[in-house]
């Protein structure tokens, strides 16, 4: 086993990317390569071998298949003249394809009331949690948060697909310069806050700079709607509605779920 094929993979998630790690599970014949051999896979390269030729394009394709789909997957191909490849080596190859994501991560755009309560809920998660503000006074709050424009601290932000945005500054101008930086990374959520009125306004200002605004994940009002209105029930439903996208949740309540009739 190649570890500096998993140094590698290891290295591409944990900066963000996801990957395809490729495992020949078994190998017969006169097949180049041997059980344990590795592969790592993802957007445009890839790192190791498993005997080059028709049968690793394949192999490639198929890992690629199962990083757009975020599924793991297995494969087999015969390597004799009468089978699909045409193949003259002899043998077969079998594998098994494990695609790794990136950790989870909340980026929290303003350190307010909402932003504290966001930090402290995700204390204990599985979540990688950064928290940003352009207010110097909050500096000696958090022990890691990042100072600076909101604009450029969104745009020097590792990609990571798996990124959930959270935008909750302190007025409309910072709100609409985080979405619109927030907006060019890689994520699967994007939340502001605000009423419809200003959602409305700030989406009309964008579009008129020619931004185009992906509705499928832009939400806007944030949350769902169960809170009082305190910043820590606002908390709570932010990341009720984050879960559900994350785990592709349901709106129901478990006890009507399974109900046994007596």
């Amino acid at each position: 086993m190649d570890l500096s094929i998993l140094e590698k993979v290891f290295d591409k998630v944990k900066s963000g990317n996801k990957v395809a790690l490729v495992t020949l599970t078994k190998s017969s014949g006169s097949t180049p390569r041997k059980e344990g051999t590795l592969m790592g896979v993802w957007d445009n390269d890839f790192i190791g071998t498993i005997g080059g030729g028709l049968v690793e394009h394949r192999v490639i394709n198929d890992a690629r298949k199962s990083l757009e789909d975020n599924k793991n997957s297995e494969f087999k191909y015969d390597l004799t003249r009468e089978a699909e490849l045409g193949m003259s080596c002899g043998g077969t190859v079998e594998g098994y394809i494990k695609v790794i994501n990136p950790k989870n991560r909340v980026v929290i755009v303003g350190a307010g009331h909402i932003g504290q309560k966001l930090y402290k809920l995700l204390e204990d998660s599985d979540f990688e949690r950064v928290i940003l503000d352009d207010r110097l006074e909050y500096e000696s709050c958090f022990s890691d948060i990042l100072i600076g424009d909101y604009y450029n601290l969104i745009s020097l932000l590792p990609e990571n697909e798996n990124t959930y945005f959270i935008i909750v500054t302190r007025g409309h101008l910072t709100d609409q310069q985080s979405l619109e930086a927030a907006l060019n990374k890689k994520s699967k959520y994007i939340g502001m806050v605000g009423s419809r009125r200003k959602v409305i306004e700030i989406k009309k200002n964008l579009h008129e700079k020619g931004v185009k605004l992906p509705e499928e994940k832009l939400y806007s009002p944030i949350g769902l709607k169960v809170s009082d209105g305190s910043p820590y029930e606002i908390a709570i439903e932010i990341m009720a509605e984050i879960l559900k996208v994350k785990n592709n949740g349901e709106l129901v309540h478990r006890r009507l779920e399974n109900v046994n009739t007596f």
